[in-house]
């Protein structure tokens, strides 16, 4: 085992996430998941393996809630039926259960594209179904993944969900941050200065230029993975923006964000983009009809439908603004299909959709099949069944979602959460290569079904412990059976909502 200096950075943290507990260990957490092209931990022995920041700070973030038995039962009521959280832990598990037999019982029944690691290259290969590390490092990505879940609805079910918010709006100004030094070390010749946070053995694509346009890739190791992450902060902060919260970072955030994805240049950003986009432009018309419209609302509405076909209307008058967004549209969206990554990318789909029938709608096990598509991998690694479980635990996500929206003094953080998993999930079925949706994804959600829960809890008590790693005494909690609920006092960011 190699340790890298980031691992030794991330063992502190760690060593300060055990003592200090849940908040510190989630903000550490946050951070990392930034580092996506990052190696903390080096492993020869599955062929060169990186293990990414975020994933070794889980281990010590386990370690904090092991450590606190009356947090660890919070933060395992997040999977009681029927939550989301339930249902998202039967699809961890069978995930895992594939991984271990499934590539065994269909071992050279199929061939498929799955990744091939040596010691200084990774690359996609088609070979006959058989075990191999992915299979086991996919799984302990999916047990982390549900250890964030739990880590983050328990942070919001202790009535913390505002603090939460505040470290992903700090992670999404970190975001932003790693942008600007990427375009910054760009322009002056020192890209060097990042390969302190691009040591992982992956192929690193951060010097793409489409058409004179630096195709941003800030900490991660190729745009479409800067475009994932950075989606979802921007969904979260505009949502926190559309709902009112009087903070003066959320708005600028969201529009910052927003330029760093279109200059990322990514075509599966863009489409998320506009799925999103457009998605929030019925919120917003919804919001109207139900005469519960904010002046934000309409702005959003009003920006949509007249501001921005304005501003491509006239910029067709200025010949080279016109030849320059048409030629960056043409490469990256229309011809994106024609395009030999475009071409490779159909055929791994094909080739993992006849994996899928040879095994009988079975799939070949967690981690065993590279896909272009995260619906196409749910099918040809982990089968109809697999699938099953994850479309279930969607709908519950929405059915959530849904109810949200139906209360007049529902928290805020809720549906911005959600906003923000669905825009990863829509942005994941283009083109994303595993089931594996991130540790953001689960940071969102877990936050999202935690603080639905304590919004809804109807009865208040004080808990008969102080959990002072949160920084204070115990506070008073809402749990089920108190008659009526007031709003929560932090709400907004910036001060009270109106």
């Amino acid at each position: 085992m190699q340790v890298e200096l980031i691992g030794l950075i991330v063992a502190i943290m760690g060593a300060l996430t055990v003592y200090r507990g849940l908040g510190f260990g989630l903000a550490a957490l946050s951070l990392f998941s930034l580092l996506g092209a990052s190696a903390a931990l080096i492993l020869p022995a599955l062929g060169g393996a990186s293990i990414q920041p975020a994933h070794l700070s889980l281990a010590f973030l386990c370690a904090a809630l092991a450590l606190r038995p009356k947090t660890f039962g919070i933060g395992f009521s997040a999977f009681n039926y029927p939550s989301p959280g339930f249902w998202f832990a039967l699809f961890t598990i069978y995930g895992v259960v594939t991984a271990m037999f499934l590539p065994r019982i269909f071992a050279g029944s199929t061939v498929t594209y799955s990744l091939a690691r040596g010691n200084d290259l990774h690359y996609i290969l088609a070979t006959p179904l058989k075990p191999t590390a992915t299979n086991l490092t996919q799984a302990v990505y999916l047990l982390g993944n549900l250890v964030c879940f739990g880590a983050a609805f328990a942070y919001a079910r202790l009535g913390r969900a505002t603090t939460l918010a505040k470290m992903l709006l700090a992670t999404g100004v970190v975001c932003v941050g790693f942008a600007f030094l990427d375009l910054a070390t760009y322009a002056t010749g020192t890209q060097g200065l990042m390969d302190v946070i691009r040591n992982a053995n992956y192929r690193m694509l951060g010097d793409g230029e489409i058409h004179g346009f630096k195709r941003i890739v800030g900490s991660f190791s190729e745009a479409g993975a800067y475009g994932y992450v950075a989606l979802a902060f921007y969904a979260f902060s505009l949502m926190l923006w559309l709902e009112g919260d009087r903070s003066r970072l959320v708005g600028p955030l969201a529009a910052t964000l927003l330029a760093t994805i279109l200059l990322a240049t990514s075509t599966t950003a863009y489409a998320a983009t506009a799925v999103l986009s457009l998605g929030v432009l019925g919120y917003c018309v919804a919001a109207v009809v139900r005469r519960r419209a904010s002046a934000r609302h309409l702005v959003y509405i009003l920006a949509f439908v007249v501001v921005v076909p304005v501003i491509i209307a006239g910029s067709t008058l200025l010949p080279a603004v016109r030849d320059t967004v048409t030629a960056l549209f043409q490469e990256t969206v229309i011809t994106k299909l024609d395009s030999q990554s475009g071409v490779e990318r159909m055929r791994w789909n094909e080739r993992a959709l006849t994996s899928f029938a040879d095994t009988a709608g079975l799939g070949g096990g967690l981690g065993s099949i590279r896909t272009s598509s995260f619906i196409v991998a749910l099918l040809s690694n982990v089968g109809i069944p697999g699938a099953l479980l994850f479309l279930t635990f969607f709908v519950s996500l929405l059915r959530l979602a849904i109810a949200t929206t139906k209360q007049a003094d529902s928290d805020p953080i809720v549906i911005a959460a959600l906003t923000a998993c669905f825009a990863q999930i829509t942005a994941a079925s283009i083109s994303a290569g595993s089931v594996d949706l991130g540790i953001g994804f689960c940071l969102m959600a877990g936050l999202a079904t935690g603080t639905a829960q304590a919004s809804s809890a109807r009865q208040a008590m004080t808990l008969p412990f102080a959990p002072s790693w949160f920084g204070g005494p115990a506070q008073a909690l809402r749990i089920p059976g108190s008659p009526a609920r007031q709003p929560l006092p932090s709400a907004s960011f910036g001060g009270s909502r109106s």
